[in-house]
C-alpha cells in the first residue's frame, strides 16, 4: 500500500476511531459491541443498527482490503492486524502537525 493509499483509508474519523478500538480491546470484537462503543452515549437502537450497517457494508471491509484489520463477516468480528498499532502511529504523527 502506498502513503497516498494509507491516508485516504485514514482521512475517515471513523476509521480512526475504529482501529483505535480495537487496538484497545483484548481479543475479537463483535460488530455489535464496535458499533456501540463508536454510536454517540444517547444513540437509539436504530442509530446503533445504523452504525452497524456502515461498519459491515463500507468501513470494516475498506480497512481489511487495507491490511489495516481483519474482519470475519461471518462471525462479524474484527481484530487488529501487525499494521493496526503502525497505521495508529501514522495517525498519531499527523496529528501532532495540525
Amino acid at each position: 500500500m502506498t502513503l497516498t493509499e494509507l491516508l485516504d483509508v485514514l482521512a475517515d474519523e471513523r476509521r480512526r476511531r475504529i482501529l483505535d478500538t480495537i487496538e484497545r480491546a483484548d481479543a475479537r470484537l463483535p460488530v455489535e459491541i464496535l458499533a456501540n462503543a463508536l454510536a454517540p452515549d444517547d444513540s437509539s437502537d436504530d442509530e446503533i443498527k445504523t452504525v452497524q450497517v456502515s461498519l459491515v457494508h463500507t468501513h470494516l471491509p475498506r480497512l481489511a482490503d487495507a491490511g489495516l484489520l481483519t474482519f470475519d463477516r461471518d462471525d462479524r468480528a474484527v481484530w487488529p492486524t501487525s499494521a493496526t498499532s503502525e497505521a495508529l502511529s501514522v495517525v498519531d504523527a499527523a496529528q501532532k502537525v495540525s
